[in-house]
């Protein structure tokens, strides 16, 4: 094995950086989705089972970051902009602007994944 060969089996630390987001974004949808299950209304309750499942999907799609394979880095990155979506809708729902910034993460996310190390390693 020469030395392109093993640099390429070590996953590059801002791809593990990704992952660690992707699952504290994991944690803090399902979290956020239960606590505000109870709020009245139809959109609200449909809005914290969207929350409870992009939380299940983010847990998917960062333990696929393993991979060095375009697809995971691809799937990341649009369950980042459906995040980014998802957080505008809440705010214009809850008017918090705690849900603005829950739009953080995502872009981070999306950021490091774009940046010549992640993207050289998913190749």
């Amino acid at each position: 094995m020469n030395h392109n060969e093993a640099s390429a089996l070590k996953k590059p630390s801002a791809v593990t950086f990704v992952q660690v987001l992707m699952y504290f974004t994991a944690v803090i949808n399902v979290v956020n989705g239960f606590l505000s299950f109870g709020s009245t209304g139809l959109l609200k309750k449909t809005l914290c089972i969207a929350m409870i499942l992009v939380g299940c999907a983010a847990v998917y799609v960062a333990a696929r970051l393993n991979k060095p394979s375009e697809s995971n880095r691809r799937a990341a990155i649009v369950l980042s902009g459906i995040l980014i979506a998802l957080r505008i809708v809440e705010f214009a729902v809850w008017y918090d602007i705690g849900f603005l910034m829950g739009m953080i993460l995502p872009v981070f996310v999306i950021w490091r994944l774009n940046r010549s190390e992640a993207r050289s390693w998913f190749r």
